[in-house]
């Protein structure tokens, strides 16, 4: 029987779409907790695929909850939905009827959240990609096992929706509700409990930045002549001070792949030198990132010929025991024109540069890094993109009034 096989298909579609909601709330929530998880097509390691900046950003909540507990709540009907149609063929049509007509519903938000993806985000999330091919098969399986026009299907919402009112007569309808309303408060109560763990009670993180932005001396880092990204009057100025050996560094740069997207128009993120190592930095005493002067000052060398920022990734990719032997090679495979770079290097004119900063640095304060100055604020250490939002948001309203 049709129905019933497509109420089948059905099952294994909705069960799919849970647990790619759920593999997706797993990383939203070791993101709270400042870790990132699933590697190179999640945007662990920079690219087009990025799962946690699109996830992260204001196109991944709606009120107050994020899509993949939403997700979760669909797949959870859909599953429903599909079991009645599967296991009891006098619901069949009724179900599949809503089930197909749910599936529209998230076509079309889809088709929104792919919209912003690109345009917006300009980054794409895997796993919501696969989201929206479930919802498409799912559209697809629901309107083959109703073998009936789009017009009767829309004809037959009214009834199927009056079928699943509750009612002594129909137990079944009690069974879907309760277990749908249970499936829905346990999702919620999920993401409640999660983002405690994480963040505090709801307001508590917004409150504590506030009082910190309202207490906090300000004093803005001169950028002059340094790489940044994001435009030049931006509201929101991010600078860091780094330093290309630094672990630290490394998994801060990451974060700047999921924050910064979903901000390209408010914040001009701006890099700063800062290595730990003593054949440069008179500010610190003891030497701790060998060979990172020298890293900073080609860079610098590259930074003349345009390619700094593909020069910061590759580096911060390989991590912090970069092979300092494989420098000229890189910086070659950049496609840079090593003349001019090899004359930079050997007059002095990158480490030049280097000491500026550093200079800078010493001015500031800077005693470790990674160390951020947001608008003038000093904040050392790694920024979870909970914490980065909510600051950008305060001083974006800050700067509007």
């Amino acid at each position: 029987m049709r129905t019933r096989r497509g109420g089948g298909i059905c099952v294994l579609l909705s069960v799919i779409g849970v647990g790619l909601c759920l593999y997706l709330g797993f990383l939203h929530i070791a993101l709270l907790r400042g870790e990132l998880f699933g590697g190179s097509v999640c945007g662990s390691t920079g690219g087009l695929l990025n799962c946690h900046a699109v996830t992260s950003g204001r196109w991944g909540s709606f009120a107050g909850l994020p899509l993949w507990v939403w997700g979760l709540i669909g797949y959870l009907a859909f599953l429903n939905l599909a079991l009645l149609a599967w296991l009891f063929p006098d619901w069949a049509t009724h179900a599949l009827t809503l089930l197909t007509s749910l599936a529209v519903a998230c076509v079309g938000i889809d088709l929104l959240l792919l919209t912003a993806m690109v345009t917006q985000v300009r980054l794409l999330c895997l796993f919501c990609l696969l989201t929206y091919l479930v919802n498409v098969l799912l559209l697809l399986t629901g309107k083959w096992a109703l073998a009936s026009p789009w017009s009767r299907i829309a004809g037959g919402f009214g009834a199927a929706l009056r079928a699943f009112v509750p009612s002594t007569r129909r137990p079944l309808t009690w069974l879907f509700w309760g277990t749908l309303v249970t499936g829905a408060g346990g999702s919620v109560a999920l993401h409640a409990a999660t983002t405690y763990v994480g963040i505090g009670t709801p307001g508590m993180l917004k409150n504590q930045i506030a009082q910190f932005v309202g207490k906090e001396a300000r004093t803005p880092p001169d950028i002059s002549g340094d790489p940044s990204l994001g435009p030049l009057d931006a509201p929101v100025q991010v600078v860091e001070f780094s330093d290309f050996l630094c672990p630290a560094c490394q998994k801060a740069s990451k974060f700047n792949h999921v924050v910064l997207p979903n901000h390209r128009r408010d914040v001009r993120f701006v890099f700063k030198h800062f290595p730990l190592d003593t054949a440069c930095n008179d500010a610190i005493n003891r030497m701790v990132h060998s060979g990172a002067c020298v890293i900073a000052a080609a860079s610098e060398c590259v930074q003349q010929q345009g390619k700094f920022w593909a020069f910061h990734d590759l580096v911060f990719e390989r991590g912090h025991d970069y092979d300092q032997g494989r420098l000229r090679a890189d910086v070659q495979q950049l496609g840079v024109n090593m003349e001019p770079f090899d004359r930079c290097v050997a007059s002095g004119e990158g480490m030049e540069a280097v000491r500026k900063d550093i200079t800078e640095g010493k001015r500031l304060n800077v005693g470790s890094t990674p160390t951020f100055f947001i608008n003038g604020l000093r904040m050392p250490g790694i920024m979870a993109p909970a914490v980065f939002e909510e600051l950008v948001g305060l001083l974006k309203a800050e700067k509007a009034s």
